[in-house]
């Protein structure tokens, strides 16, 4: 279990990491030998034909950030995502300190007519290491997912929901901060829902409501349950060292034994505290009256008690109504991440 003196610390490393970016902001810029750019010496904003945009070429391709866009590496501190909207750094500069800095638009300079010229192409980024959630020592999982639920929070605290939250949607900075990447599929909370771009979204990661509604040929906007949700997954991936896979856990129908792969009790009770409030069933292979359930053959006394414990729980959920589960979901609270005690 997470201390109170390990939050404290986190939260004070962060503060000291604010503080360092600031005084490292107004000192000597860093610059690449090979290509003589610096974070601090890029423009606002850059046309695409800009001859410094020749660098890299297609070899240097890095990696990608979600579905989008590629990645193309300048130097050890910055790298080009290409096919980016304006919405879409719009999100990453309100994101500020919680996402991979964005320094410099790359601006449209062609001949299509159907395009502004001063349309949005890609955009220069601070570089970030890669986030393996499967390669995290147990000993260190649970001060991550504290990380993970705090970028989270911060992120709705700034008005943003992501859309699309999933490990490969998180990054290491530089100086060892985690960061949250990739905005093509988020919104400001508080516009208007037709104005979202329905973007690519990983659709194993989307809410059975979600899923029936792209099913029925409409994806609604993302909401800040939605993002928890996901978060939920994405966690269930980290601690069961597994992808999931489509039909997995955006169907109403959850199977207990794909939930149990997660080898952390207190991390799967709030993933199935999630799912429950989604509406959604957790199926066990059995039901039972037995208040006292024998063993099965080849079970362990203490596992199957952990399975009839939730098979109960979730009896008593499906005795809820659908009324009574829409209110719970409406008074989730900010601070999600306090389940974790």
């Amino acid at each position: 279990m997470i201390s109170a003196a390990a939050i404290h610390q986190l939260l004070n490393n962060e503060a000291q990491a604010q503080n360092q970016i600031q005084t490292q902001a107004r000192g000597v810029p860093c610059s690449n030998k090979t290509t003589g750019i610096s974070i601090q010496s890029l423009p606002p904003t850059i046309d695409e034909d800009d001859p410094f945009l020749a660098y890299p070429p297609e070899k240097w391709v890095a990696s990608m950030i979600g579905n989008t866009g590629l990645l193309y590496r300048f130097t050890d501190d910055i790298v080009y995502k290409s096919n980016v909207t304006p919405r879409e750094v719009d999100l990453m500069e309100a994101a500020g300190s919680l996402t991979m800095r964005p320094l410099s638009r790359v601006l449209y300079r062609g001949s299509d007519s159907t395009r502004s010229k001063t349309d949005t192409k890609g955009v220069l980024m601070e570089a970030g290491k890669r986030f393996n959630a499967h390669r995290i020592p147990k000993g260190e999982r649970q001060l991550v997912v504290l990380q993970m639920f705090l970028l989270v929070e911060k992120l709705h605290k700034r008005g943003i929901i992501h859309g699309n939250i999933k490990g490969s949607n998180f990054l290491w900075s530089q100086d060892g901060r985690l960061k949250i990447v990739d905005f093509s599929s988020g919104r400001f909370i508080e516009e208007n829902h037709d104005r979202w771009n329905k973007a690519f979204v990983s659709h194993t990661y989307l809410t059975p409501e979600r899923m029936a509604c792209r099913q029925q040929g409409h994806l609604p906007a993302p909401t800040v349950f939605d993002d928890y949700y996901a978060l939920a997954i994405a966690l269930w991936s980290m601690y069961s060292g597994k992808v999931p896979h489509n039909g997995q856990f955006n169907q109403p129908h959850i199977q207990r034994a794909d939930l149990m792969e997660a080898d952390d009790e207190m991390i799967r009770g709030w993933i199935r505290k999630v799912f429950r409030m989604a509406g959604c069933k957790i199926n066990a292979p059995y039901r039972t009256s037995d208040p006292n359930p024998q063993p099965q053959r080849g079970s362990q006394p203490h596992q199957q008690a952990q399975r009839h414990s939730l098979d109960q729980q979730e009896s008593e959920n499906q005795r809820r109504s659908p009324q009574q589960q829409q209110e719970e979901r409406r008074h989730w609270g900010r601070d999600v991440w306090l389940f974790l005690y």
